[in-house]
Protein backbone atom coordinates (compact mmCIF):
# COMPACT_ATOMS: atom_id res chain seq x y z
CA UNK A 1 0.00 0.00 0.00
CA UNK A 2 0.82 3.98 -0.92
CA UNK A 3 1.35 6.06 1.66
CA UNK A 4 1.68 9.47 1.51
CA UNK A 5 2.29 12.42 3.49
CA UNK A 6 -0.33 14.28 5.61
CA UNK A 7 -2.09 16.91 3.98
CA UNK A 8 -2.92 20.34 5.50
CA UNK A 9 -6.50 20.15 4.23
CA UNK A 10 -8.39 17.74 2.14
CA UNK A 11 -10.80 19.45 -0.72
CA UNK A 12 -13.82 16.91 -1.07
CA UNK A 13 -16.94 17.00 -3.06
CA UNK A 14 -19.86 16.34 -1.43
CA UNK A 15 -22.69 14.00 -3.05
CA UNK A 16 -21.91 11.09 -4.17
CA UNK A 17 -18.28 11.68 -1.87
CA UNK A 18 -19.45 12.38 1.69
CA UNK A 19 -23.08 11.99 1.19
CA UNK A 20 -25.12 9.49 -0.60
CA UNK A 21 -25.80 11.23 -4.55
CA UNK A 22 -29.52 11.42 -4.34
CA UNK A 23 -29.78 13.15 -7.87
CA UNK A 24 -30.36 17.04 -6.94
CA UNK A 25 -30.78 17.10 -3.06
CA UNK A 26 -32.41 19.40 -1.62
CA UNK A 27 -33.52 19.55 2.15
CA UNK A 28 -31.40 18.20 4.88
CA UNK A 29 -33.79 15.32 5.72
CA UNK A 30 -32.18 13.38 2.53
CA UNK A 31 -28.97 13.54 3.80
CA UNK A 32 -27.43 9.85 3.70
CA UNK A 33 -23.87 9.62 4.95
CA UNK A 34 -21.48 7.49 2.89
CA UNK A 35 -20.81 4.22 5.80
CA UNK A 36 -17.69 5.38 7.50
CA UNK A 37 -17.27 9.07 6.13
CA UNK A 38 -18.35 10.94 9.77
CA UNK A 39 -16.27 8.05 11.43
CA UNK A 40 -13.58 9.56 9.14
CA UNK A 41 -13.95 13.20 9.85
CA UNK A 42 -13.65 12.36 13.40
CA UNK A 43 -10.27 11.04 12.80
CA UNK A 44 -9.04 13.68 10.20
CA UNK A 45 -10.20 16.11 13.44
CA UNK A 46 -7.82 14.45 15.71
CA UNK A 47 -4.95 14.72 13.05
CA UNK A 48 -5.67 18.66 12.47
CA UNK A 49 -6.76 18.00 8.63
CA UNK A 50 -9.19 20.42 7.76
CA UNK A 51 -12.10 19.17 5.34
CA UNK A 52 -13.39 21.75 3.28
CA UNK A 53 -16.50 20.65 1.06
CA UNK A 54 -16.30 21.81 -2.48
CA UNK A 55 -19.34 20.94 -4.61
CA UNK A 56 -21.33 21.89 -8.19
CA UNK A 57 -25.02 22.59 -7.11
CA UNK A 58 -26.40 23.66 -10.42
CA UNK A 59 -29.71 22.87 -9.15
CA UNK A 60 -30.01 26.40 -8.06
CA UNK A 61 -29.59 27.56 -11.81
CA UNK A 62 -31.78 25.28 -13.07
CA UNK A 63 -34.54 26.01 -10.57
CA UNK A 64 -34.88 23.16 -8.81
CA UNK A 65 -34.18 24.71 -5.52
CA UNK A 66 -32.80 27.97 -3.77
CA UNK A 67 -29.39 28.45 -2.32
CA UNK A 68 -31.28 28.18 0.88
CA UNK A 69 -31.79 24.99 0.47
CA UNK A 70 -28.02 24.16 -0.28
CA UNK A 71 -26.98 26.19 2.67
CA UNK A 72 -30.07 24.45 4.94
CA UNK A 73 -28.14 20.89 4.09
CA UNK A 74 -24.66 22.30 4.55
CA UNK A 75 -25.56 23.66 7.62
CA UNK A 76 -27.10 20.13 8.87
CA UNK A 77 -24.06 18.25 7.62
CA UNK A 78 -22.03 20.66 9.98
CA UNK A 79 -23.96 19.58 12.68
CA UNK A 80 -23.99 16.16 11.93
CA UNK A 81 -20.18 15.75 11.46
CA UNK A 82 -20.12 17.92 15.48
CA UNK A 83 -22.54 15.54 16.25
CA UNK A 84 -19.70 12.74 15.53
CA UNK A 85 -16.74 14.73 17.27
CA UNK A 86 -15.66 15.65 13.68
CA UNK A 87 -15.67 18.98 11.54
CA UNK A 88 -16.54 20.42 8.10
CA UNK A 89 -14.34 23.30 8.27
CA UNK A 90 -16.15 25.39 5.12
CA UNK A 91 -18.74 25.11 2.34
CA UNK A 92 -17.80 25.97 -1.42
CA UNK A 93 -21.12 25.74 -3.89
CA UNK A 94 -21.47 27.12 -7.38
CA UNK A 95 -24.89 27.36 -7.63
CA UNK A 96 -24.52 28.42 -11.81
CA UNK A 97 -24.93 26.77 -15.10
CA UNK A 98 -24.52 27.80 -18.58
CA UNK A 99 -27.83 26.23 -19.76
CA UNK A 100 -30.43 26.99 -16.19
CA UNK A 101 -33.15 28.57 -16.22
CA UNK A 102 -32.90 31.22 -13.16
CA UNK A 103 -31.32 34.25 -15.51
CA UNK A 104 -29.06 35.48 -12.47
CA UNK A 105 -27.51 32.13 -11.86
CA UNK A 106 -27.20 31.06 -15.67
CA UNK A 107 -23.88 31.73 -17.41
CA UNK A 108 -20.74 30.45 -17.59
CA UNK A 109 -18.49 30.78 -14.45
CA UNK A 110 -15.10 30.20 -13.26
CA UNK A 111 -16.46 28.87 -9.83
CA UNK A 112 -17.96 25.31 -11.66
CA UNK A 113 -15.63 22.22 -11.40
CA UNK A 114 -13.47 21.54 -13.05
CA UNK A 115 -13.32 25.54 -13.14
CA UNK A 116 -11.04 26.61 -10.36
CA UNK A 117 -12.63 29.25 -8.71
CA UNK A 118 -13.72 27.64 -5.86
CA UNK A 119 -10.18 25.67 -5.17
CA UNK A 120 -8.89 29.33 -5.65
CA UNK A 121 -11.39 30.92 -2.78
CA UNK A 122 -10.67 27.89 -0.67
CA UNK A 123 -6.96 27.62 -0.62
CA UNK A 124 -6.89 32.28 0.04
CA UNK A 125 -9.87 31.98 2.65
CA UNK A 126 -8.13 29.16 4.29
CA UNK A 127 -4.41 30.42 3.77
CA UNK A 128 -3.57 26.76 2.24
CA UNK A 129 -0.61 25.63 -0.17
CA UNK A 130 -2.06 23.58 -2.52
CA UNK A 131 0.99 21.46 -2.73
CA UNK A 132 0.10 20.16 0.80
CA UNK A 133 -3.51 19.51 -0.30
CA UNK A 134 -5.64 17.10 -1.29
CA UNK A 135 -8.83 17.15 -3.43
CA UNK A 136 -11.26 13.80 -3.00
CA UNK A 137 -14.58 13.01 -5.32
CA UNK A 138 -16.50 11.03 -7.15
CA UNK A 139 -15.73 12.66 -10.65
CA UNK A 140 -13.02 13.35 -12.71
CA UNK A 141 -14.08 17.50 -12.52
CA UNK A 142 -14.02 16.94 -8.74
CA UNK A 143 -10.11 16.53 -8.97
CA UNK A 144 -8.90 18.36 -11.93
CA UNK A 145 -9.29 21.72 -10.33
CA UNK A 146 -7.02 20.56 -7.33
CA UNK A 147 -4.17 18.02 -10.15
CA UNK A 148 -3.91 21.79 -11.62
CA UNK A 149 -3.10 23.49 -8.73
CA UNK A 150 -0.38 20.95 -7.77
CA UNK A 151 -2.83 18.74 -5.31
CA UNK A 152 -2.83 14.91 -4.96
CA UNK A 153 -6.37 13.32 -5.96
CA UNK A 154 -8.26 10.88 -4.88
CA UNK A 155 -11.43 9.03 -7.12
CA UNK A 156 -13.38 7.29 -5.05
CA UNK A 157 -15.81 4.51 -5.95
CA UNK A 158 -18.88 5.73 -4.31
CA UNK A 159 -21.21 7.82 -6.48
CA UNK A 160 -20.31 8.17 -9.89
CA UNK A 161 -17.05 7.35 -9.17
CA UNK A 162 -17.11 3.95 -10.54
CA UNK A 163 -18.81 5.34 -14.40
CA UNK A 164 -15.37 7.83 -13.84
CA UNK A 165 -12.81 5.30 -13.11
CA UNK A 166 -13.58 3.70 -16.90
CA UNK A 167 -12.49 6.97 -18.26
CA UNK A 168 -9.25 7.74 -16.31
CA UNK A 169 -7.63 6.34 -19.18
CA UNK A 170 -8.61 9.36 -21.14
CA UNK A 171 -7.72 12.18 -18.15
CA UNK A 172 -4.31 13.60 -18.75
CA UNK A 173 -3.93 13.52 -15.38
CA UNK A 174 -4.79 9.70 -15.25
CA UNK A 175 -1.48 8.87 -13.50
CA UNK A 176 -1.47 11.25 -11.29
CA UNK A 177 -4.97 10.11 -9.57
CA UNK A 178 -5.18 7.41 -6.93
CA UNK A 179 -7.99 5.15 -6.83
CA UNK A 180 -10.01 4.44 -3.68
CA UNK A 181 -13.20 2.84 -2.33
CA UNK A 182 -14.36 5.43 -0.65
CA UNK A 183 -13.74 8.30 1.11
CA UNK A 184 -12.85 6.57 4.54
CA UNK A 185 -10.26 4.34 2.87
CA UNK A 186 -8.04 7.81 2.74
CA UNK A 187 -7.18 7.72 6.44
CA UNK A 188 -5.03 4.74 5.79
CA UNK A 189 -2.96 6.30 3.28
CA UNK A 190 -1.76 8.96 5.66
CA UNK A 191 1.46 8.29 6.10
CA UNK A 192 3.83 8.51 9.68
CA UNK A 193 2.70 9.72 13.48
CA UNK A 194 -1.42 9.15 11.72
CA UNK A 195 -1.00 5.57 11.37
CA UNK A 196 0.30 4.96 14.47
CA UNK A 197 -2.25 7.07 16.34
CA UNK A 198 -5.25 5.28 13.55
CA UNK A 199 -4.05 1.80 14.72
CA UNK A 200 -4.26 2.91 18.41
CA UNK A 201 -8.05 4.01 17.44
CA UNK A 202 -8.66 1.43 16.13
CA UNK A 203 -7.61 -1.40 18.52
CA UNK A 204 -9.36 0.48 21.46
CA UNK A 205 -12.60 -0.01 19.14
CA UNK A 206 -12.03 -3.58 18.43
Amino acid sequence: MAYFTKPQAILCDRDGTLIEDSHFLSHPDQIEWITGVLEALKFLKTQDISVLVVTNQSGVARGYFPVEAVEAVNDQMRRDAETASGAIADFYYCPHHPKGQVIQYSYVCDCRKPSPGLFIQAIAHHSLDPTRCWAIGDRLRDLEPGLQLGMKAFLVKTGYGIQEQQDLSKSPFSEQITVVSSMPEIINLISNESNSQQSKMLNVTH
